[in-house]
């Protein structure tokens, strides 16, 4: 009977095994994040050089027309470039190629929303970025999976936005990565990545799409990074959610840029936004209406640059 008992429960275990087996192939079977290269907690103090970009007098930054998104053209008087976000679609190659860009030495993606990682793909393939800007954020996609998937292919160096501010120099372009709130779980626009961007004098903060939240922990934690800054990319594409009166009293700009698609289902801009801002006395430009808004600093302010102006 004893003997009886043991082969019962040997038998039983070996079922157990067996069984375990089945299910963890079964869960192999799902999408499942890549492999990066190892994390690295920081991003480099100087951005690689490789990159061939045309020198200008001036630091440029294009808040480029992609439809309903982001993507933003960094450029120092030095010739480095940095692409944050790079809208829904394949439209941003077009726009880069006009502007003789050849290649990309940082290319930041604020947050995993595709209206900011759309043209991400196409940019990683035509430009080779040799260092990409992430966050942590658990939030994915099957085509933020494949992007993933395609910047290990490329083998570009990976690094993260952490919970403590990080200063990039690009040139004589200051950027600043703002540090990172804990994950939102249930809110990925508070996962954004926050940048100020600097130029001798000249100050800009881009935020992502970052909701009342994340900018109300920046405001807390880190006041004077986001204070008195000459140029201000209105967060959300205009949205209720992306600007109210604190924050534009925090950051006092003297121009409000935002970037949204003509005609677009989501409403944005925000008429109530649009009022804040003309109460405020804010100024603001729109792609929808002005096409790629340019602003150019020579180190003491920014200036903006009507659409008609603007040359590569």
């Amino acid at each position: 009977m004893k003997r009886l008992v043991l082969l019962l429960a040997a038998l039983l275990l070996a079922g157990m095994a067996c069984l375990a087996g089945i299910v963890f192939l079964l869960r192999s079977e799902r999408v499942r994040r890549p492999e990066l290269p190892p994390r690295q907690a920081s991003v480099p103090a100087r951005i690689p050089t490789e990159a061939a970009a045309p020198s200008l007098s001036v630091a440029t930054v294009d808040f480029l027309d992609v439809g309903q998104g982001d993507a933003i053209l960094i450029r120092s008087p030095e010739g480095k470039t940095v692409l944050v976000d790079a809208g829904p679609s394949k439209g941003i190659i077009k726009l880069l190629r006009e502007r003789d860009i050849t290649g990309i030495d940082l290319a930041i993606i604020t947050h995993h929303h595709i209206d900011h990682y759309g043209g991400m793909d196409d940019v990683i393939r035509e430009f080779h970025p040799k260092t990409i800007l992430l966050t942590d954020s658990p939030h994915t996609t099957r085509a933020y999976l494949a992007l993933l998937e395609l910047i290990e292919a490329e083998g570009s160096v990976v690094v993260f936005a952490t919970g403590k501010s990080r200063k990039i120099e690009a040139g004589s372009v200051l950027l600043t990565v703002l540090p990172m709130p804990p994950v939102d779980s249930s809110e990925e626009n508070n996962n954004s990545v926050g940048l100020r961007v600097e130029h001798g004098a000249s100050s800009m903060l881009l935020i992502g799409d970052s909701q009342e939240a994340e900018r109300n922990f920046w405001a807390g934690t880190c006041p004077t990074l986001a204070r008195n800054c000459d140029v201000l990319k209105l967060a959300h594409h205009g949205s209720r959610n992306g600007t109210d009166g604190f924050w534009l009293e925090l950051v006092n700009p003297k121009l409000a840029v935002i970037s949204c698609g003509a005609g677009n289902s989501y409403g944005h801009p925000s008429p109530q936004v649009l009022d804040l801002l003309e109460t405020k006395g804010i100024p603001f430009k729109r792609t929808d209406l002005d096409g790629t808004v340019r602003v150019v600093s020579e180190g003491s302010g920014w200036r903006f640059i009507p659409s008609k102006e603007i040359l590569p």
